[in-house]
């Protein structure tokens, strides 16, 4: 599992789990049935400063998998390259951020020698 997923995970695992059991539970019409519990995810998620980078720098690739999603509803398997691309893309964006924090800490640390 990719490092962004991992965040939602461990940040949001309640809602990510009942969203995936509805899926299960519906799975022709999730679209519909589960909007609720996708709401409830993306209201947690969107709470981390990381995802929120991710939304912003990967919004492209992210439009483009949900929108072959909504196209694809009985078969979201081909979604999958689309998916794969926003997920580099947020895996990238997240390398940079912690690039970033990481030069930080060691600019700090510098500074205080």
């Amino acid at each position: 599992m990719d490092y962004s997923m991992r965040i939602v995970q461990r940040q949001c695992a309640k809602y990510l789990e009942m969203f995936a059991q509805c899926m299960h539970e519906f799975p022709h019409t999730w679209q519909t049935d589960c909007e609720a519990m996708r709401a409830k995810l993306a209201r947690c998620a969107e709470n981390n400063p990381e995802i929120m980078y991710i939304k912003t720098t990967c919004r492209p690739e992210f439009q483009v998998y949900e929108r072959c999603m909504e196209s694809n509803q009985v078969d979201p398997e081909k979604c999958i390259d689309f998916y794969e691309k926003f997920t580099t893309c947020a895996d990238k964006a997240l390398q940079a951020i912690q690039g970033t924090q990481d030069s930080s800490i060691q600019d700090d640390s510098n500074s205080s020698s």
